[in-house]
């Protein structure tokens, strides 16, 4: 009776390991890829003016969906901008006491906005401020023609040497 007792409370446990397991491994990815990618889907939206209460609240549904895959790295100050924007969409504007609490958390995330700016422009290449994709930086070429033949002239090396040496 003990043996069979046991193997039920095991499989039920496994079923249980499992499970949750499951659960886990299907659960958001939290990567830089996986933010770039929900970002991409969340423009240009992301970058639009709120204009009403409804702008507001959606503006805040991207945000949470972007929290839920954004990596380690600007979590925290994510959260910042997103309990941000959360409050925000609950302000009443008549009373001064939440305008005030809005204001001073705005001041009080501008640090983790410019971190998120600064890592969303540097990873995925978007100007969350505004939504818009940003060129990745230029690379410089050279302004000479590459020899024709298998002889270099030294003025073309020197010209070559020259450009390649002051371009950033």
């Amino acid at each position: 009776m003990c043996t069979r007792r046991s193997k039920i409370v095991a499989k039920a446990l496994i079923t249980g390991v499992m499970a949750v397991a499951l659960t886990a491994c299907s659960s958001d990815q939290r990567s830089s890829n996986a933010f770039c990618k929900q970002l991409a889907d969340e423009l240009p939206e992301i970058g639009q003016p709120m204009d009403t209460g409804g702008d507001v609240v959606a503006q805040v549904a991207r945000y949470k969906r972007l929290l839920k895959v954004a990596p380690l790295t600007i979590e925290e100050d994510f959260k910042v901008l997103t309990d941000l924007l959360d409050t925000a969409s609950r302000l009443n504007p008549n009373n001064t006491d939440d305008v005030q609490k809005i204001a001073d958390m705005a001041y009080a995330a501008n640090m983790s906005a410019q971190a998120v700016a600064a890592w969303v422009k540097d990873t995925c290449a978007v100007d969350i401020s505004t939504g818009v994709t940003v060129v990745p930086p230029r690379v410089a070429t050279s302004t000479t023609s590459p020899p024709t033949d298998s002889t270099m002239s030294t003025e073309s090396t020197a010209t070559t040497t020259a450009v390649s040496t002051t371009l950033p």
